[in-house]
């Protein structure tokens, strides 16, 4: 494994605070799967001739949040950003049960095989983290390269946040009070201990988000995915060794949800892996710091 640490200049994070304000949101259009027959919003950009990238977004967020992200990733290439079934603006799952990482594992196939892509390189965040790593796992004919972020793959509590073990555990009232009840405060802790230092993000993006979280379609998705997290957990600590895909793993230094010390453990496990740690982010760092993101996803891929 590969440690490194990314830095940005005062110049750089001027530039990337300018360009960020200049976007609007990712325009969308809804799909229904092939197989699973759901309905999802997705976002493309670019290029569809050149090679594919999927990003996949985490929580409390929806596609939304690659707004900075996704245009600069699209001028080389050619860019899906999915929302995950019943998070934004794609339809809720049939049941609650299929809230779990092996069968949002199968919803990327699905939405490939919709979409007539045969491979593409898989960008994820926070909850797709462990489905992008299974996609690696089981159908590594689909994923190209893999990078991923901030995520939780294996039954690891030790260096979760509080608000993150109040999610997973079953049954637990504080996990369904902060987001079924109090999802105003729920949201607001994630901005405060998400971004690196009060980082602001655009109020079109933020308004999307908040929304998102009075949505008792959202709340319920929510909460029954963090709830049924362990299952794929078990099971790709298990397998991780058959992963054969070439993985970066991409970790924010000041993340305060999921400790660093999970990228590392994550990067030594996987057999074909190396993992960037970038200095001055937190938990979002596809907002934190896009451009840096994005340069190293592109050194990597290409």
């Amino acid at each position: 494994m590969n440690t490194s640490v990314t830095r940005t200049s005062n110049e750089e994070n001027s530039h990337i605070s300018n360009k960020i304000k200049s976007n609007s949101l990712l325009k969308t259009k809804t799909i229904s799967l092939r197989k699973n027959t759901t309905e999802v919003r997705f976002a493309e950009l670019g290029n569809s001739s050149n090679p594919t990238i999927i990003l996949l977004h985490g929580v409390p967020e929806n596609l939304q949040c690659w707004y900075a992200v996704a245009p600069i990733l699209a001028e080389k290439y050619h860019i899906l950003a999915l929302d995950w079934p019943g998070f934004g603006g794609s339809a809720p799952l049939a049941l609650t049960d299929n809230y779990n990482s092996q069968f949002f594992a199968e919803i990327i196939v699905d939405f490939m095989d919709t979409l007539d892509v045969v491979k593409a390189h898989l960008v994820a965040t926070d909850i797709s983290l462990l489905p992008a790593l299974l996609v690696g796992l089981e159908y590594p004919d689909r994923v190209l390269k893999l990078a991923v972020m901030d995520g939780i793959p294996f039954p690891r509590p030790q260096y979760s946040s509080w608000e993150l073990r109040s999610f997973s555990k079953k049954g637990s009232i504080l996990g369904k009070a902060l987001v079924n009840w109090f999802p105003g405060i729920s949201s607001q802790i994630a901005r405060i201990k998400g971004f690196y230092r009060g980082h602001s993000i655009p109020k079109e993006v933020l308004k999307e988000f908040k929304l998102d979280g009075k949505s008792k379609t959202n709340q319920i998705s929510f909460l029954c995915y963090f709830q049924n997290f362990y299952k794929g957990q078990t099971y790709f600590e298990e397998q991780v060794k058959n992963l054969k895909t070439e993985v970066l793993v991409i970790w924010g230094r000041q993340d305060r949800f999921i400790n660093k010390k999970l990228g590392i453990e994550i990067a030594d496990r996987i057999p074909n892996s190396k993992l960037k740690i970038i200095d001055k982010a937190g938990h979002y760092v596809h907002m934190d710091k896009p451009k840096e993101l994005t340069s190293i996803v592109t050194e990597f891929i290409s």
